[in-house]
C-alpha cells in the first residue's frame, strides 16, 4: 500500500467529487467539513498517513465520541457514511487494503467489536498490568466511574471530593454538571495516587493526571497503552470508551435502572444510553420469558 498522507488523500477525493462525480456545492461543503474535521482529529492522535487509520483505535471511537456527546443519530450516520465513502474510494485507488470504517454502523449501534464490553475480572486484570500508577487510575476511573476520557484528563484536585465520596464533573457536555460516587477501590486508589504516586513537579499543576514533565496527560497516550495491555492480556484491543460501555453494562446487569445509568454517564437522553448497553440475545429471551410465567 502507498504511504499517502491523509491530507493528500482527502484532497484528491474532494477533487474527484467535484470534477468527476459533479456533486452539488452543498454536498461538497458537507463532505469537506466532515473529512477535514476527521483529519484534524487524526492529527491530534499523531496519525498522518492514511494507512495508519485503524478500525479499533480510530474508526469506532470516532463514531462513539459523537454518540457520547449527544449528537443526533442522523448527524452521526451522515458523518460515518461520509467516512465510509471516502475509505471505499481509497480502497479502489489502492491506497489501503481495506476500509477501517467497513464495520462501523450507527442504526441500532450494537455492532460488532464496539458492542464488546469487559467483565469486572477482566478490568482487574488490565489494572494489574497497567504500566504505571497514572494509567492505573485513569483506567480505573473509566471502569469504576464511567467517565469520558476527556472528563478524566480534565479533572482538577478540587473535583475529587473525598469528604462526600464523589467526583464532581463541572461544565460537561451541554454545560451539565454531575457528581459520581466513588467505589471503595477507586477512592482508596485516588487517595494513594494523589498523596504518594503522582509525579512530583517543580511547578505544580491543578490537573490530577500529569506526565513527569508537568504536561497534562493526552488521550492518545492513554489509549495507546490500554490497547497494548488489552491485546496482551485479553487477546483483543479496547479503548477507554469500552471501559465506559462496560461500566454502564455492568450496572444494567446488576438491575440498575437505565434512568440512573443515564444520569451517571451524563447523557441528556436514555436513548443515547441504550446505545452503550451490551444486551445479549440470552438476556432478551429471559425478558420475554417473564411473560410466560
Amino acid at each position: 500500500m502507498e504511504n499517502i498522507t491523509l491530507n493528500h488523500a482527502i484532497t484528491v477525493y474532494l477533487e474527484d467529487l467535484e470534477t468527476r462525480q459533479q456533486k452539488a456545492k452543498k454536498t461538497l461543503k458537507s463532505y469537506r467539513n466532515t473529512l477535514r474535521r476527521f483529519e484534524a482529529l487524526m492529527h491530534d492522535s499523531n496519525v498522518t498517513l492514511l494507512k495508519d487509520v485503524d478500525e479499533v483505535a480510530h474508526a469506532f471511537p470516532y463514531r462513539d465520541e459523537m454518540i457520547d456527546q449527544d449528537y443526533s443519530l442522523n448527524t452521526v450516520k451522515t458523518y460515518v457514511m461520509t467516512m465510509k465513502a471516502f475509505m471505499s474510494y481509497a480502497v479502489v485507488k489502492g491506497w489501503i487494503a481495506s476500509s477501517p470504517f467497513a464495520l462501523v454502523n450507527v442504526t441500532g449501534a450494537g455492532t460488532r467489536r464496539q458492542s464488546r464490553f469487559i467483565s469486572r475480572d477482566q478490568l482487574s486484570n488490565l489494572l494489574y498490568h497497567a504500566p504505571n500508577a497514572t494509567l492505573y487510575n485513569i483506567f480505573l476511573m473509566g471502569g469504576d466511574a464511567g467517565l469520558r476520557i476527556s472528563e478524566i484528563l480534565d479533572l482538577e484536585f478540587k473535583n475529587i471530593r473525598f469528604d462526600s465520596n464523589e467526583i464532581a464533573i463541572e461544565f460537561a457536555k451541554g454545560n451539565k454538571s454531575r457528581e459520581i460516587p466513588m467505589t471503595n477501590r477507586l477512592r482508596e486508589s485516588l487517595e494513594r495516587y494523589m498523596k504518594v504516586e503522582r509525579p512530583k513537579l517543580e511547578v505544580e499543576s491543578p490537573y490530577v493526571f500529569v506526565m513527569p514533565n508537568g504536561n497534562q496527560v493526552r488521550p492518545n497516550y492513554v489509549n495507546e497503552y490500554l490497547r497494548a495491555v488489552s491485546n496482551e492480556q485479553l487477546d483483543f484491543p479496547i479503548t477507554t470508551h469500552i471501559l465506559r460501555h462496560s461500566f454502564a453494562t455492568e450496572l444494567l446487569n446488576l438491575g440498575v435502572s437505565i434512568t440512573i445509568i443515564s444520569r451517571l454517564l451524563g447523557h441528556s437522553s436514555t436513548e443515547t444510553t441504550e446505545l452503550y448497553l451490551h444486551i445479549t440475545k440470552e438476556q432478551n429471551q429471559e425478558t420475554i420469558n417473564l411473560l410466560n410465567e
